[in-house]
């Protein structure tokens, strides 16, 4: 937006001269009334451009106040999860973020949700994941977490990497299970309630994790992501409750449109 807006003084430039030539060489009424039009058009087209750039500020100002709070964002809603690494027989490693049940009783079974964060929780701090993820946020406060206690599982992809189920980034799914199964070693998790849940990269990765494991999830919360059709035969049976934004100009709606038409007709 900011590079078509630099063109505007000069097409305004342009458009002025050529008028003012034209006066000079033209005398007719209608040839008056064109050129009055051009200028007409040109208060319009300054018009719309004050309109856009007041947009551009407005958006502007938001990603500044978002970038200049967003440490004491992470720092805040990461806070209540306690901070954990995996490593691996390989020697690799996975942040995550872990919320227990309040009162958590080892004597009872309790459900587990995977909560996948979307592109702005990459990283390496092992907090920014929290922030990049709507549903961790939402199932960490304390009147969910009375009403429906579970465990709260917050894994974090380093830059580069996926849930799996994109062609371009290293998926770390492998590990992610891998950490779900010490932790049902370690917690009294009910293997029979396991859910996920993701927004964008986190959308992906929910239809990811249940094309590939249908065995593993009883039910998939989907946002704004996408998966492989041709899997969906193997998930017809699993509980999937998707959302997607129509006007979604990151992800095309068509990605959960086309999982959920092959669900169905794949009688789920």
């Amino acid at each position: 937006l900011l590079a078509y807006l630099v063109l505007i003084p000069y097409i305004l430039n342009f458009s002025l001269e050529l008028r003012a030539r034209t006066l000079q060489k033209v005398k007719s009424t209608l040839q008056r009334i064109l050129i009055s039009l051009m200028g007409v058009a040109g208060i319009a087209a300054v018009t719309s451009t004050l309109i856009l750039g007041s947009e551009v500020y407005k958006e502007g100002y938001w990603l500044i106040q978002w970038v200049k709070n967003r440490p004491e964002n992470i720092r805040r809603l990461a806070e209540p999860f306690d901070a954990h690494i995996y490593y691996d027989s390989k020697g690799d490693s996975l942040n995550y973020r872990l919320l227990k049940p309040l009162d958590y009783d080892s004597t009872k079974k309790y459900p587990i949700v995977v909560s996948l964060h979307g592109g702005s929780g990459w990283g390496t701090d092992n907090a920014s994941q929290v922030e990049g993820s709507w549903s961790a946020q939402l199932l960490s406060k304390d009147e969910n977490r009375k009403k429906y206690p579970h465990f709260l599982f917050v894994p974090q992809c380093v830059p580069g990497t996926s849930w799996g189920g994109q062609p371009y980034w290293l998926a770390i799914d492998s590990i992610v299970f891998e950490t779900i199964a010490t932790l049902e070693e370690e917690f009294s998790i009910d293997e029979t309630r396991r859910y996920v849940m993701g927004g964008s990269l986190g959308g992906y990765g929910a239809w990811y994790f249940i094309s590939t494991r249908p065995d593993m999830f009883a039910a998939a919360v989907p946002v704004c992501g996408g998966g492989d059709p041709a899997l969906a035969s193997g998930i017809a049976n699993i509980p999937v409750w998707a959302f997607h934004g129509a006007e979604d100009r990151s992800v095309p709606v068509t990605e959960s449109r086309n999982m959920i038409e092959a669900i169905k007709a794949a009688g789920g």
